[in-house]
């Protein structure tokens, strides 16, 4: 073969390398998230959450003392899912315990319930991978309880420690404009709305008393 022909060929031997790498990624990323779910469903809280990335600690971190300090307003100007799990940690966790929470304490629980973290819907699977930034991360469309495709949310994967990891709230950014016109009511403050659906959720008339801090 000439060296003309081997230029010409070069190309097209790195663009297949890179899809078998990009392949090779897409396949580590489905037995992250199979590896996940077999844990999950099986009650093994303690694996499960090794699958989970540092981000999704850090967000509930963040979210904790929000929890806590937040009155009616407070809570009124944060974003939907930051509401939501503001008053889902407040209805879970009498004051005292709250103040002794951290985000690993959260994940835990929630999977020893067979749930995902306050504001966090349960994934029942993913669909295609697309990587986006090579060997560091992926997102992929969620399917969500009951059995919904939902090609406009997509989570996303980060590569850690060598291993691909989940984040659950990285949809929550996608999730704020389908519920933000729930807690539009000209009546209520949206804390207030978010409560009443909170009392759907769990079935149980829990009171206006949520919406006052937990110093």
């Amino acid at each position: 073969m000439n060296p003309r022909s081997l230029l010409l060929l070069f190309p097209l031997l790195l663009l297949g390398s890179c899809e078998e790498s990009r392949n090779q990624q897409r396949a580590g990323i489905r037995k992250s998230f199979r590896d996940f779910s077999e844990a999950f469903f099986g009650r093994d809280g303690k694996t499960a959450i090794k699958h989970l990335s540092r981000n999704t600690f850090l967000y509930y971190d963040r979210i904790i003392p929000l929890a806590r300090h937040q009155d009616d307003a407070g809570l009124s100007k944060l974003p939907p899912v930051d509401l939501l799990a503001c008053l889902s940690l407040r209805h879970r966790y009498p004051p005292g315990e709250l103040r002794s929470l951290n985000s690993r304490k959260i994940v835990l629980d929630a999977f020893d319930r067979m749930t995902f973290p306050a504001g966090a819907p349960h994934f029942l699977g993913i669909g295609d991978i697309r990587i986006t930034i090579p060997g560091k991360k992926a997102i992929a469309p969620v399917l969500l309880a009951p059995g919904e495709w939902h090609q406009d949310i997509k989570v996303s994967f980060v590569r850690e420690n060598g291993e691909w990891k989940i984040d659950p709230t990285s949809i929550f950014g996608a999730m704020a404009d389908s519920l933000e016109h729930h807690l539009l009511d000209p009546t209520a403050s949206r804390a207030e709305k978010a409560l009443y659906y909170l009392e759907i959720h769990e079935n149980e008339h829990i009171g206006s008393e949520l919406l006052k801090p937990r110093p």
